[in-house]
């Protein structure tokens, strides 16, 4: 597991739960508003060792309730089921963040029972998802990623950051109506501070 930052506690991170979260390091997308861009490459001396990540959770249980998993994105680290299943083991319930472009990974998860909650960025219509993720994307798996989540059975929330230079009031109804009827759909509000791309930043 490449561990870029960890976060001992979290009110906000996992619905109507206390949490903790742990980021992972590396993507595949380079969205040009992400604001973790300092976790995107696997290119850092400074990565948090996971046996010790573990045992800080282990020595925190007591007071949290979850653990929510979070990036970079955390379905390109290849032991994401072991960590996630030694997390399992301190009784805590599991919250995947991601931007669903791997769905065979997510598909074995759940089947695993290794996830209690999964929130799926969506960047933008389809058609316009290039733009948004800053590359080249299957849109066929981000679709079953989506039809994976919204039939999982489990908690979850699709979101999207609404940056306004970007997405348009026509592109925003245009996602709602590309989401199963009845999954949770939210906008999150874009922080220019620390976006990837410095055209978007705001001083």
């Amino acid at each position: 597991m490449r561990i870029g930052g960890f976060l001992p506690l979290s009110l906000c991170d996992y619905p109507e739960r206390v949490a903790a979260v742990v980021f992972t390091r590396g993507c595949n997308f380079r969205c040009p508003f992400c604001h973790n861009g300092h976790l995107l490459t696997n290119e850092a001396a400074d990565d948090l060792f996971a046996d010790d990540v573990l045992a800080r959770l282990s020595e925190l249980a007591v007071r949290l309730q979850g653990v929510v998993i979070t990036g970079g994105e955390p379905t390109l680290q290849p032991r994401l089921a072991d960590f996630l299943g030694r997390i399992r083991e301190l009784g805590l319930a599991i919250k995947l963040d991601t931007n669903g472009s791997r769905p065979d990974v997510l598909a074995a998860l759940l089947e695993a029972r290794l996830l209690d909650f999964i929130a799926m960025d969506i960047k933008a219509p389809w058609e316009r998802y290039p733009v948004l993720a800053g590359t080249a994307c299957d849109v066929a798996a981000l679709q079953r990623s989506v039809a994976l989540i919204a039939g999982s059975g489990l908690p979850h929330q699709f979101r999207t950051t609404r940056v306004e230079p970007l997405l348009s009031q026509a592109d925003c109804e245009a996602i709602r109506r590309q989401l199963p009827a009845g999954s949770p759909h939210v906008f999150q509000t874009f922080r220019p501070e620390n976006a990837l791309d410095p055209r978007l930043r705001k001083d």
